[in-house]
């Protein structure tokens, strides 16, 4: 039973994770075209700095956080912002554990417009040090001159349940 919530709960989170990541890609995206709607109309190259500025801020990295032999997974979304269709591998990059990061789908094929949501999977390794981050990068290069950072973090075991000798 307490397998079920924890999966309701897993579900939740990486729902409520695909729907934050989709959100603010598309408020940038917007951000981003009407941006350079502007620049394009004045002409000016004094208002190409805002641009570089605004395409270089750093997104803050998924989070693949579970106990030892656990799962741990997060997603984002990819689109196809290109004028023909793209078949793209997913690259994994990594140092650690954090190398070991599985991208599903693997490859992703988009039309014009098309978005995808990757998941990123790994189940946390006993060997992995408590309190230590495990840095990588998810990139899509044909999609997205970005990438995409992620930290691996082994959370602490459980705690063994307290017992009721407290209170006679």
């Amino acid at each position: 039973m307490e397998v079920e919530h924890l999966g309701e709960a897993l579900k939740g989170a990486v729902d409520l994770s695909v729907r934050y990541y989709a959100g603010l890609l598309k408020l940038s995206t917007d951000y981003l075209e009407s941006l350079g709607k502007l620049v394009t109309a004045a002409g000016t190259a004094s208002l190409q700095a805002p641009v570089a500025a605004a395409a270089s801020t750093p997104r803050p990295p998924l989070l693949l956080a579970a106990r030892s032999g656990e799962e741990a997974t997060a997603a984002f979304l990819i689109e196809n912002t290109l004028s023909g269709r793209v078949t793209a591998r997913v690259a994994v990059q990594g140092s650690g554990i954090a190398a070991q990061v599985a991208a599903q789908p693997e490859v992703v094929s988009l039309g014009p417009g098309e978005q995808c949501v990757i998941q990123a999977r790994l189940r946390i390794d006993p060997s992995a040090e408590l309190g230590r981050d495990y840095l990588g990068e998810l990139a899509v290069p044909e999609l997205a001159s970005r990438t995409i950072p992620f930290v691996v973090r082994r959370l602490p075991d459980e705690a063994p349940a307290a017992s009721g000798s407290g209170t006679g």
